[in-house]
């Protein structure tokens, strides 16, 4: 990966996901929980949060999501997963490396295009606690605390949060 200052590196390419990107999503998806939210997030929540996750699991929300990566020199650095037709980000996760570079941002930026495309005035998100501070700059207002249930046993604490499109 590049190791210039973030404010060097160009703009992240971002593009629809495809089938073959699945094992870099996961790898992506993966460092990021372990790396980015550890400092607000039990070592418990966290295992239970990867766990979850499979190479598997991207191909199958394929089917019924808009998923989205971006790439710095052909490698997978970021990705986004939107529900089209309720308007809600359900994922925007970026490489520990990529992060301050505005790979989030042009993520975010091309799921709330999609969203706005389809007719939505207004995209939803929960935030995990850790990125509460990015969305807000962003222009996402706080609408209050909830949950997201990513096992039987273990529900993490996360940020409801909404912004009006353009």
């Amino acid at each position: 990966m590049d190791t210039s200052p973030p404010e060097r590196r160009p703009a992240p390419l971002v593009r629809p996901a495809t089938e073959a990107d699945a094992e870099e999503i996961f790898r992506v998806h993966s460092e990021s929980i372990r790396v980015l939210c550890s400092g607000k997030y039990e070592p418990e929540e966290i295992a239970a949060w990867v766990a979850v996750r499979s190479p598997a699991s991207y191909r199958v929300a394929l089917a019924s999501r808009e998923l989205f990566v971006a790439e710095w020199q052909g490698e997978i650095v970021g990705f986004g997963q939107l529900d089209p037709e309720k308007a809600e980000i359900e994922a925007c996760y970026v490489a520990p490396g990529a992060i301050g570079a505005g790979v989030g941002a042009a993520l975010l930026f091309r799921m709330e295009t999609s969203a706005l495309r389809r007719g939505h005035s207004v995209v939803r998100l929960n935030s995990t606690l850790n990125a509460e501070g990015f969305y807000a700059r962003c222009g996402y207002r706080w609408l209050g605390r909830a949950t997201h249930r990513v096992s039987g046993r273990v529900d993490l604490a996360c940020i409801r949060m909404e912004k009006t499109l353009a």
